[in-house]
């Protein structure tokens, strides 16, 4: 079968993923390592309250994620409806973003209702944009090839995004001082909330030169919010579950980084190092995959991923105490993980294939929300736990570390995950799709076409 090319110029496929995802990694980054430390540190909340507002925003997070689809059914504008909601929702996440990580001099119980509603509106609006932008590559890709070089132009971008964020918070952070210690996260994430909203203007702009169809415009009806967990059955079940199990042991890790660093390597650049390798890994894991699937099948690249992670995590507690080792060891788990995350989208297309090959309905789109719900599905298990095991091993603002709160601490964030990549793996050995099956199916499917 000859393979297609894409219609969509390079420069506007990078476009895409620069004005969307590009802005809000820097979201991501933000939020998922400072916002349990900018809570105990810096607003001075109780490591218990903290960690009781971080299990409740990530409720809203996972229900708004499922959700936001609906919500986007739900209005519609004359200006095409993913577009605009692009623009909405990009603006709204630039202003809520760096309003979370703004100090307010206010009492502790007014001050937990206001960040409470303010951390919430922020991640309403990067659940809606990041649906919007997903639903507006339907409507510009016009074969297969652009809706490949859309996806991975945004996955890319937001891989980029990581990259730079390592090498600048901290530069970023030390200039932000002039406002004094409890506002430089704030004019930090500001800098990156700038960014999010003239990207949302851009892919605004783009989506609507690229657009050769009104209907997306018109009013559509979606499926209802409890149709999509229909599609929840046969290999779905095992995929789902691994893959949240796989998304909340990199989550565990990511809410307690900042606390290892500071207080256990005592290396508080590490973090940010930590981080920029781990961007490159993911790269690196990016691109290797295409090889690994030549010679194994999606499923195996997945649990050895997972295998391999959790035999990482345990070299981490056995061999990262020193800031080298630890950014080392935790690159190479990337490579790994990363090679296993994106054959998630793959995955998940084979299910719906074998679902259409048995002759059942095969709602291709509400798979794909569950398979992007698994990250906010492991984000609302995973950062609670994390935030409430912080405060049982005694963890308060200024607290002196113990040789015991040091060898708890490494358990939290080596031993836990590796726990949790195990049982991820051996979830996918109940998973079973024959994807050369699937393949000669295409096949066929396309040669009728």
């Amino acid at each position: 079968m000859e393979k297609q090319k894409g219609t969509i110029g390079l420069g506007k496929v990078i476009g895409f993923g620069m004005g969307g995802m590009f802005g809000y990694g820097f979201q991501l980054m933000v939020t998922g390592y400072f916002l349990m430390y900018f809570m105990t540190d810096v607003a001075g909340f109780d490591a218990g309250l903290a960690a009781g507002i971080n299990s409740g925003v990530q409720i809203i997070k996972l229900v708004s994620m499922l959700f936001s689809g609906v919500i986007i059914d739900s209005i519609n504008f004359k200006s095409g409806k993913y577009r605009t909601w692009c623009l909405v929702a990009g603006v709204l996440l630039g202003v809520f973003f760096p309003a979370t990580f703004f100090y307010y001099n206010l009492p502790v119980g007014v001050y937990v209702v206001v960040f409470l509603i303010i951390v919430s509106l922020q991640f309403i609006a990067y659940n809606v944009g990041w649906t919007a932008m997903r639903a507006a590559i339907g409507s510009i890709a016009k074969n297969q090839a652009d809706l490949v070089n859309l996806n991975t132009s945004a996955q890319t971008c937001g891989t980029l995004s990581s990259t730079i964020f390592g090498y600048i918070y901290m530069p970023l952070l030390g200039v932000s001082l002039w406002a004094g210690t409890k506002n430089a996260y704030g004019w930090m994430a500001a800098i990156f909330g700038v960014i999010i909203i003239i990207g949302s203007f851009y892919l605004y702009n783009l989506v609507g030169k690229l657009q050769t169809t009104e209907v997306e415009a018109k009013s559509q009806k979606g499926p209802g919010f409890f149709e999509m967990f229909k599609a929840l059955k046969g290999p779905m079940i095992p995929y789902f579950i691994s893959y949240v199990l796989a998304a909340a042991s990199s989550v565990f890790y990511s809410t307690l980084l900042v606390y290892y660093t500071n207080y256990v390597l005592m290396d508080p650049v590490a973090s940010g190092k930590s981080l920029t390798w781990n961007a490159i890994a993911g790269f690196v894991g990016c691109l290797a995959t295409p090889y690994l699937t030549k010679f194994m099948s999606k499923k195996t690249v997945h649990i050895i991923g997972m295998v391999g992670s959790a035999i990482g995590y345990a070299c981490l507690a056995k061999w990262g105490s020193s800031s080298t080792a630890f950014i080392v060891i935790r690159a190479l788990i990337n490579v790994i993980g990363c090679a296993s995350t994106v054959c998630m989208s793959a995955l998940c297309n084979d299910i719906a294939d074998k679902f259409e090959m048995q002759g059942q309905e095969a709602p291709r789109a509400m798979l794909q929300g569950l398979a992007g719900a698994t990250t906010r599905v492991g984000l609302t298990i995973a950062t609670p736990i994390a935030s409430f095991a912080l405060a049982a091993i005694g963890y308060k603002a200024g607290v002196t570390f113990t040789p015991e709160m040091i060898k708890s601490m490494v358990t939290l964030i080596a031993v836990i995950p590796s726990g949790i990549c195990v049982l991820a793996a051996l979830c996918m050995l109940f998973y079973h799709v024959d994807e050369k099956e699937i393949e000669e199916y295409n096949v066929k499917k396309h040669a009728q076409n």
